[in-house]
């Protein structure tokens, strides 16, 4: 099987709605069997489509402090480490970096106590400057469009739509054609080659 198909896409949107949900609920709701159901995560697992399972909590319940947005205006080239850095706070969820030497946050903290958090965790010179808004009301609701949903060629980005899957090693890959196949193939003989003439 290649590509994600509508069972597929109910899957995900299940474990996107609650990821405990065993394997036995998602197959009710899908009508296929729970055995079914494992063999359809552990393929989107290994292609890399879900990525973990994950609890979301609401943290302003566990951290004092305001809710705020918060915004950096950083030194071009320093965005990722700046990114980076601020994923490791505790206080600190949603870091988003964007090509614009920007890098936005969501915090849990009084307003006066980003500066705090800001100087002890970056260098000086790293921001330029930031603005702090209080937040009234946040959501966030992950869904997935249907129509936009497919799995990438690993050879060449194209979209794989009847395609082959290719295991090589513990590793599944998609390929749209069989061009593709034969490349990615040759490429992998090459590395196991290369690494047992080492």
């Amino acid at each position: 099987m290649t590509g994600i198909d509508d069972i597929d896409h109910e899957i995900l949107e299940l474990l996107m709605e609650n990821a405990r949900y065993s394997y036995r609920d998602i197959a009710e709701q899908v009508d296929r069997s729970p055995p079914t159901v494992s063999d359809r995560v552990e393929r989107l697992q290994e292609l890399g489509i879900i990525e973990r399972f994950t609890l979301d909590i609401d943290r302003s319940m566990l951290i004092e402090g305001s809710t705020v947005l918060v915004e950096l205006d950083v030194e071009p080239g320093s965005g990722e480490t700046v990114a980076d850095t601020l994923t490791d706070v505790t206080a600190i969820e949603h870091v988003i970096q964007t090509v614009d030497a920007t890098v936005v946050f969501i915090a849990h903290a009084n307003e006066r106590d980003i500066s705090t958090l800001l100087s002890e965790t970056l260098d000086g010179d790293q921001v330029r400057d930031y603005t702090v808004r209080l937040v009234s009301e946040s959501t966030w609701e992950p869904r997935l469009d249907e129509e936009m949903l497919s799995i990438e060629c690993v050879v060449c980005g194209k979209s794989v739509d009847d395609g082959e899957t290719i295991d090589l090693g513990e590793r599944t890959h998609e390929v749209c054609c069989t061009s593709c196949a034969g490349e990615i193939k040759e490429q992998y003989d090459s590395l196991q080659q290369t690494v047992a003439n080492e």
